[in-house]
């Protein structure tokens, strides 16, 4: 009998360590372990990079800022990392939670769970920095702690935001949830099955029904066929997304019609290289625009802009400026909220499979808006 249950508890240390080597392999190639998303990801969490700043990034891009920023976070305090004091951050404090080139680590098994192996949050979240909280949705809680917009609350009605700010990319809490768009009443409850009845949301999808064997997926690649677990075989997750795709690019069609009315008045902009991150202020603009595409640069909605005679440039909104040097686009143009929706929902990633009622209400919306 002793030999019996010696023979047991070695297979199960085998069992159990095969299951952490697979998970540590799929971890490697997740965006967590920036194996997708690249070094710079990384480096937005140091003070080398962002000096007091990186007590903004490394809340969601370092597992050392994480575990600080999640104790500040139940305490009722959704803004950027403060020291012990309840003062902002110093790069001292910074660099003594690691917060260096040489020390920090990405999103790593510590950070998502605490030294018993349990998940630092689950069920629900406190208020996040993206001006809400998730309330019954499992498992999930950890992962929409930091896959929000995190760029405050807006008001659905407002008709002025006053801000260029853009939705942080990882969108996934807000359009699962029915949060913050524009022209779409965010303070109602959106009924998403995929965020209340399927258990645990987030990681059902990209974890659960994506694992095999005794573990979940570690890679958070939700499989291919997914939807038919749940729709059957002849549902595909291409369904919601090819016209989800199709009222994307009818509202960047709509935004670029309302560019070109008013080409004429762009004189300037402050250039942005995407090569090196650099602004060149006071870049004249040569020739009219031919084509904008909606995308961000350092936390602002941005263009990029296509002229007639072949050149790009890439501005903030904010800094395209007409010949009295002020901007073309104000902040209560119907295109500041239109881009914020645009890129809302871009950055969710899921092309309306994660809300499909919300996201094609969000997006009718905005083209109505812009009529």
């Amino acid at each position: 009998m002793k030999k019996v249950l010696l023979a047991l508890l070695a297979l199960g240390l085998m069992v159990a360590f095969s299951s952490k080597e697979a998970i540590q392999k799929e971890w490697e190639q997740s965006a967590h372990n920036n194996g997708v998303m690249g070094a710079k990801t990384l480096s937005a969490a140091t003070v080398e990079a962002r000096a007091e700043s990186a007590a903004h990034c490394a809340r969601c891009h370092s597992e050392q800022g994480f575990v600080a920023w999640l104790d500040q976070l139940k305490k009722g305090n959704p803004g950027n990392l403060v020291g012990p004091d309840g003062k902002p951050a110093t790069v001292e404090y910074l660099k003594g939670l690691g917060l260096t080139k040489d020390q920090v680590k990405p999103i790593t098994c510590q950070t998502c769970h605490d030294e018993d192996g349990d998940l630092r949050l689950v069920h629900d979240t406190p208020m996040l920095p993206s001006g809400f909280k998730a309330t019954a949705v499992g498992n999930a809680a950890l992962c929409i702690t930091c896959h929000n917009s995190r760029n405050g609350r807006i008001t659905w009605n407002a008709e002025d935001p006053g801000r260029y700010t853009y939705p942080h990319a990882s969108s996934q809490g807000d359009v699962i949830l029915g949060k913050n768009a524009f022209f779409v009443d965010d303070t109602k409850e959106w009924p998403n099955p995929h965020a209340f009845f399927t258990g645990n949301a987030c990681s059902t999808c990209h974890m659960s029904l994506a694992g095999t064997g005794d573990y979940s997926s570690h890679t958070f690649k939700a499989p291919e066929n997914l939807c038919a677990s749940c729709h059957g075989a002849k549902y595909t997750q291409e369904m919601v997304q090819e016209n989800t795709e199709h009222l994307l690019s009818l509202l960047r069609s709509k935004v670029n019609a309302r560019v070109l009315a008013v080409r004429d008045r762009i004189k300037t902009v402050r250039a942005y290289n995407p090569e090196n991150g650099q602004f060149t202020p006071n870049t004249p603009v040569t020739s009219p625009v031919y084509r904008v595409d909606i995308l961000s640069i350092a936390g602002q909605i941005a263009f990029k802009m296509t002229l007639t005679d072949g050149t790009v440039l890439y501005s903030q909104l904010g800094d395209i400026k007409d010949d009295k040097g002020q901007p073309v686009f104000a902040t209560k143009d119907p295109i500041v909220r239109a881009s914020w929706n645009y890129l809302l929902i871009e950055n969710d990633g899921s092309k309306g499979v994660h809300n499909p009622t919300y996201t094609r209400a969000v997006l009718l919306a905005t083209l109505n808006a812009l009529q």
